[in-house]
């Protein structure tokens, strides 16, 4: 997670946003010491014009992007790595599995709870959220903690996965913010390769064109 979460940081810095992380979008290095993300194929420049579209793998997505809120931003690949980790501590198993939009956000919000004014202010106010709400329970109790109990994962493990998996993306840890966690104090300094790619070469001839627009006209 910490190589993942440096990567993360790496891309957002640059002002790229991923839109698809996900297990099968991260290599394991021999040995498995160095782990990369790939396929950048939906990666973006946050430049674009706005709105922002949708983009990604359903059960990574964030509830801002299911919700059709226009200007998400790198807090959206940050909830994909909450997923991923997840899905590792929970032997392969994806935690939220919803069939269609909704389903997803139903599945989120089973889990999490539902927001209210105190938790998400601006909840109600996304694009879709009224289209949602009556398909919710409205239970507002969050059962992570039931998922995953200590004998599974430590205390200071599970607040790192809560602040990766925040509904509101103000209150989301960003990338650096988990970096700094007190779960990773123990992490040694990572033997990381050497040669730096640049970030802006990754992304999709089509951002990339527009991000050069952005910056000479």
């Amino acid at each position: 997670m910490w190589q993942l979460l440096t990567g993360t940081k790496k891309m957002n810095e640059a002002c790229i946003i991923h839109r698809d992380i996900k297990l099968q979008n991260i290599l394991v290095g021999e040995g498995q010491s160095v782990v990369k993300i790939c396929d950048f194929g939906l990666a973006m420049s946050t430049d674009e014009r706005l709105p922002y579209e949708p983009a990604g793998t359903l059960w990574y997505q964030a509830p801002e992007m299911l919700l059709g809120k226009p200007d998400y931003d790198t807090k959206v690949d940050v909830w994909s790595l909450g997923c991923v980790m997840a899905e590792l501590v929970n032997n392969g198993r994806p935690l939220f599995q919803g069939s269609h939009d909704d389903g997803q956000l139903c599945a989120i919000f089973d889990v999490l709870g539902v927001p209210d004014d105190s938790t998400w202010p601006w909840f109600s106010s996304t694009p879709f959220a009224t289209e949602v709400m009556p398909e919710l329970d409205m239970q507002r109790n969050n059962h992570l903690r039931d998922l995953f109990p200590e004998t599974k994962l430590s205390m200071e493990g599970f607040h790192l996965l809560s602040g990766l998996l925040t509904c509101n993306p103000n209150r989301r840890l960003t990338a650096a913010a988990a970096l700094n966690h007190p779960w990773f104090a123990k992490v040694d300094d990572l033997k990381l390769p050497k040669k730096k790619e640049k970030l802006e070469s990754m992304l999709p001839k089509r951002h990339k064109r527009r991000r050069l627009r952005a910056v000479y006209v």
